[in-house]
């Protein structure tokens, strides 16, 4: 693992540019997100990574000061200078930088970071598709089917909160940030577990959430055969 680096993230893609970069990259690739997550896959499925780790969308939204990180408490996500050990890294670039932190009570219970063959594997896929944007981080908690993780502007100065929302309540400047790879019985899953919402965060979700119009290709889940 490489330590953080205030000037490296700073250098990082927004959101926006971020999403349109992948797409980019994919059609020169002449690939599907679909078709590359599918190789990507059997490498998350691998014992002992298995349900640790989820693909993730390297970007940020704000530009940091020295000393500072972006770091998750509960829902919330802003700079902090608090150097406690209890302070780690969640998310990694393909090549091993940490990116954003985590608070933890007892880093502990906490999977090891992604071991060097692993992150080594990963980013020789994605470097034979010179694909950039693309890093690794803690898995979530997979969400009911047709809800994700939005991220939005807080209140605070560079905040970022975390709530739960049903696809329908996303709004037209969101973009899908992380990915979770699991198995089931219909084969191949691979589950949208968070989107990002780009300065005027997603919309206010009905009062009575609208069922999916496609069900095997939600925002929620997706399954890939």
């Amino acid at each position: 693992m490489v330590s953080f680096d205030v000037t490296a993230y700073n250098k990082l893609a927004f959101v926006a540019d971020a999403d349109a970069r992948f797409k980019e990259q994919l059609a020169s690739a002449g690939l599907t997100r679909e078709q590359l997550f599918s190789k990507l896959a059997p490498l998350f499925l691998e014992s002992p990574s298995a349900g640790r780790y989820a693909i993730c969308l390297i970007h940020h939204h704000y530009s940091l000061k020295d000393g500072e990180r972006m770091v998750t408490i509960d829902h919330s996500t802003k700079p902090s200078t608090d150097t406690s050990p209890q302070i780690v890294a969640e998310c990694w670039s393909s090549s091993g930088e940490e990116v954003e932190h985590r608070f933890t009570d007892d880093p502990t219970t906490l999977p090891p970071p992604p071991p060097v063959d692993f992150l080594a594997k990963y980013k020789s896929i994605l470097d034979s598709h010179a694909i950039d944007v693309l890093g690794v981080c803690y898995a979530p908690d997979k969400p009911a089917d047709g809800f994700i993780s939005a991220e939005s502007d807080g209140p605070g100065d560079r905040e970022r909160v975390t709530t739960i929302i049903h696809h329908s309540a996303r709004g037209d400047n969101s973009y899908d940030v992380m990915w979770l790879v699991t198995c089931n019985s219909n084969g191949l899953c691979v589950v949208i577990t968070a989107g990002c919402c780009n300065g005027t965060g997603c919309k206010t979700p009905p009062s009575t959430p609208s069922t999916p119009s496609t069900p095997t290709t939600t925002t929620g889940l997706e399954l890939w055969n």
